[in-house]
């Protein structure tokens, strides 16, 4: 396996934010800017087509990397260096996976007739599609903002359970595997998620470890 440099998987860690915020702004153009011509919508599905493999393969070297950074490097400086690759890691994924979420509830709210007729199909409540539209909102919003609130882990398993009973509805209904397909791509990017939320509590600095002793 490759193992670059700290200088080189920073840089990479950085390219995967930048890749992460544009697939953002692609997303939302796609989907809700009411563009109607074909080449260009063909374009964007490409740049999205792609763009996505591209961030599913950095996402998960980087969290491959950090993992073993954080088990190998027990220098201080070492850390700081894991931590901030870490960071900024972080700040990719929170960005794709909050964002995605964001696009999937604006996308309910667009097509309600649709979605309340697959959800009395599947034998839920109207109520509960409401539900899931709050949840997946407030999941999202959880994520982008975990940072500030440390509130990502509790966001992340939410919408984990949310997405294994996505699964599980279409399942039920014996729908084809390619209608979990969203599904399941979101619990890859939750289960990192969650992988790098551990990683991080593990290169936070310990209360003990900045504590100044002053004889």
């Amino acid at each position: 396996m490759w193992e670059p440099s700290i200088k080189t998987a920073n840089c990479l860690a950085k390219c995967y934010l930048l890749l992460a915020i544009y697939l953002a702004f692609v997303v939302w153009v796609f989907y809700f800017a009411g563009i109607k011509n074909a080449f260009l919508l063909s374009a964007l599905d490409i740049l999205l087509h792609y763009g996505g493999y591209l961030a599913h393969l950095a996402v998960g070297f980087l969290a491959g990397y950090i993992l073993m950074g954080v088990r190998s490097r027990q220098t201080q400086a070492a850390r700081l260096e894991i931590q901030a690759i870490l960071n900024i890691t972080l700040w990719a994924i929170s960005v794709s996976i909050g964002n995605s979420f964001l696009v999937a509830t604006v996308g309910k709210s667009m097509n309600m007739p649709y979605m309340i007729g697959f959800f009395k199909q599947s034998g839920y409540a109207i109520w509960f599609l409401y539900f899931i539209m709050i949840a997946e909102s407030i999941g999202a919003a959880g994520v982008l903002l975990h940072f500030k609130f440390k509130m990502g882990i509790l966001a992340s398993i939410g919408l984990v359970l949310i997405m294994l009973g996505a699964i599980y509805t279409h399942w039920h209904n014996n729908d084809s595997f390619s209608d979990s397909y969203a599904a399941v791509s979101q619990l890859i990017n939750l289960s990192i998620i969650l992988l790098l939320y551990y990683l991080e509590k593990q290169v936070t600095p310990k209360p003990a470890d900045t504590q100044i002793y002053v004889v």
